[in-house]
């Protein structure tokens, strides 16, 4: 039990990682004089999130950490609605309850 929560635990480092690696994309897609930066700390971010994910599939089934992945939508959404002031309407905030609730059944 203890090799199965250590590879949820890196799965779930790996998604917010990538969840951060979008929203840097998404500051460096804008423009702007520190755009190259962004992209930079962006394509790092997903560097990192192989590496987590890579690891993660050493404790756990592809099985299990593959839907794990599905979390990047809820941390996308949460990034983007906290830091760019992007609206998420209700319909989305129900799908992404619905992303949440699978990954939590997919895990157990």
């Amino acid at each position: 039990m203890r090799a199965e929560l250590t590879g949820v635990a890196l799965a779930v480092g790996a998604v917010a990682l990538e969840s951060v690696a979008q929203l840097w994309l998404k500051v460096g897609a804008a423009g702007g004089r520190r755009a190259k930066r962004w992209i930079g700390l962006g394509a790092l971010a997903y560097g990192g999130e192989i590496l987590l994910y890579t690891l993660a599939l050493h404790w756990l089934d592809l099985s299990r950490a593959f839907p794990l992945g599905g979390l990047c939508f809820v941390g996308v959404a949460l990034l983007a609605r906290i830091f760019l002031g992007e609206r998420v309407g209700p319909v989305r905030w129900a799908g992404i309850a619905c992303i949440l609730a699978g990954a939590v059944c997919v895990t157990l």
